[in-house]
């Protein structure tokens, strides 16, 4: 970063958004901990959904989490085609 450029807040963003990745990668197995996992996908879905037309500005990041939480469902969908359901 450039001493003419001031830290701006994308920047802490990013950051910040990095040492999550970084955090949850570090943890061994998500599996582990199945049931707040789900939890924490639920009220994420939720507050998606409760925002997803307010501003922008009003409500930084759900397009973002909305793409996210799709692409989370692409992928249970594909995980669930290719193992055959047991009755």
């Amino acid at each position: 970063m450039s001493a003419d450029r001031p830290f701006i807040a994308a920047d802490r963003e990013a950051i910040a958004r990095a040492d999550a990745i970084a955090a949850f990668e570090a943890v061994p197995s998500l599996e582990d901990h199945g049931e707040i996992t789900r939890l924490i996908l639920a009220e994420v879905s939720l507050l998606t959904r409760k925002y997803r037309y307010a501003t922008r500005h009003d409500v930084p990041h759900i397009g973002e989490l909305n793409g996210l939480l799709d692409l989370f469902w692409q992928e249970v969908d594909e995980i669930e085609a290719k193992v055959p359901h047991q009755v």
